[in-house]
């Protein structure tokens, strides 16, 4: 199962995760207006399954929700992210156990490298 960027023609879209499933996740070098909040029923898992990696992301408009995760998604990296803040929805852990995350560089977007997704790629020899 991959995760899914819905996107309109005005640039504007959301990204879709689901509670709880054992799948990891890279969101890499990407530009969000981030204006969703999370939803799905609390008996349905956790809000994130393992393995999330928020990498070199901007969020245009500084909402940090669903997007600075070190806090509440197990296993996970938030790594150069802009700055951002809490509002209306604060995402909180809604699991027991040690989250084991980590987070670097925030605030700053100029990570290296940009784009894991292709390092990783270009590490196996694909391009």
């Amino acid at each position: 199962m991959r995760e899914r960027l819905v996107a309109r023609a005005d640039g504007r879209g959301h990204v879709r995760h689901h509670r709880g499933l054992p799948f990891g996740n890279v969101r890499t070098e990407v530009t969000v207006f981030n204006d969703g909040a999370h939803g799905g029923s609390a008996d349905a898992g956790p809000l994130y399954g393992a393995r999330f990696t928020h990498w070199n992301v901007t969020v245009a408009n500084g909402r940090a929700g669903c997007v600075k995760i070190d806090h509440v998604a197990p296993c996970s990296a938030t790594v150069g992210i802009s700055e951002v803040t809490e509002f209306g929805q604060i995402d909180k852990p809604d699991f027991t156990g040690p989250l084991h995350s980590v987070a670097e560089a925030y605030g700053k977007t100029d990570v290296h490298p940009r784009n894991l997704h292709q390092a990783q790629r270009r590490l196996r020899g694909r391009r």
